[in-house]
Formats: C-alpha cells, sequence, structure tokens
C-alpha cells in the first residue's frame, strides 16, 4: 500500500512538472507551427498519466479523479506561478 502511494505521487509530480514545461513551451511556440507539437505532448502525457495511475491503483473512477485533481493543481502553477518568459533564441546568429 505505501509503495503504490509512493508511486502514485512521483507520477503525479513528474506529470505536472512535464505538463507545466510543455505548457511554457507551447505558449512560447504560440505563433509557431511546432505550437502543436508541444500541444500534442500535453494531451500525450494526460493519457499516459492517466494509464499509468490506472494500472497502479485497478480503480479507474480513483485515476479519473487524481487526473483531475493533478490537471487543476497543473492550471494553478501555470495561473498564480505563471508561465516562463523568454524569445526562441537560434543556435547560431
Amino acid at each position: 500500500m505505501g509503495s503504490k502511494c509512493l508511486e502514485i505521487l512521483i507520477e503525479s509530480v513528474n506529470y505536472i512538472i512535464i505538463n507545466y514545461a510543455l505548457s511554457n513551451m507551447a505558449m512560447l511556440f504560440r505563433s509557431n507551427p511546432l505550437f502543436i507539437l508541444f500541444f500534442a505532448s500535453e494531451i500525450w502525457t494526460f493519457g499516459n498519466y492517466w494509464k499509468k495511475v490506472s494500472k497502479i491503483t485497478g480503480n479507474k473512477a480513483v485515476s479519473i479523479i487524481l487526473l483531475i485533481v493533478c490537471f487543476f493543481i497543473h492550471i494553478g502553477i501555470i495561473y498564480w506561478v505563471g508561465p516562463i518568459s523568454g524569445n526562441v533564441v537560434p543556435f547560431r546568429e
């Protein structure tokens, strides 16, 4: 039981951090076709997290609740911490 909770916690923290980074990249590339890549990656991590947590818990309802909670934490971090500001800089100038 304790190892499952720890595994869910680690997966949840990873999901939140990775989606926060992908959201920042998507916002940075919002006027670039690369936006599609980062947005699709966010959707992929969404589904991947749900599958992993569903496998760990063995309960789809619990995994959906965890997914919703993590999604709102991710949105909250974007809202209160804000996006990382920056510019796209080419490797060669």
